[in-house]
């Protein structure tokens, strides 16, 4: 039914029509950050991942892995309280979005796992994530797939959870 694939620099006007689709039908627009033009095509390319679930031509959920530059913007591993990380590489799990129609049917899930199994590859060990502590659907998605919560934080000019997972070596 749903067919996974990469997403690069040359789908960026697809997936910035893709976010502006999800964030209009959004009951509480402030429980997601829009991505700057400049952000997006980052995610779209190397050494991140974006990843899309298509139906057809229609792109209906899209998953990011952000591997950040260390210590910058993004670094959310050394926010994390009361978790070892010395040595260990790390990435973001950084958006997880989904077409209303296809809510409930476990997108976010195989994207996660999906990306997990790209991390792993890439000797990627600690993933983090972050949701607002509003959002209880990512939440219980993040929850679903094994991340565990760390601390709650300001990130993007909002409050945020901030959470991780350790991956298998």
């Amino acid at each position: 039914m749903f067919e996974y694939c990469i997403l690069g620099p040359s789908q960026l006007d697809e997936v910035l029509a893709f976010e502006a689709e999800i964030l209009s039908g959004l009951e509480r627009p402030d429980l997601l950050r829009r991505n700057t033009k400049e952000m997006w095509q980052t995610c779209l390319s190397p050494p991140h991942t974006a990843l899309g679930a298509r139906i057809g031509e229609r792109l209906v959920a899209l998953a990011v892995l952000y591997l950040p530059v260390q210590g910058g913007e993004e670094d959310l591993v050394s926010r994390l309280s009361g978790v070892h990380t010395e040595g260990l590489k790390s990435a973001n799990y950084k958006i997880c979005m989904v077409l209303p129609d296809f809510r409930g049917r476990g997108l976010q899930r195989i994207l996660g796992e999906k990306l997990e199994r790209e991390a792993t590859v890439q000797g990627i060990c600690l993933l983090c994530s972050t949701a607002s502590p509003y959002n209880e659907a990512s939440i219980v998605n993040l929850r679903r797939l094994g991340y565990q919560y760390s601390c709650t934080l300001s990130k993007y000019g909002f409050v945020r959870n901030l959470y991780y997972k350790t991956l298998p070596r």
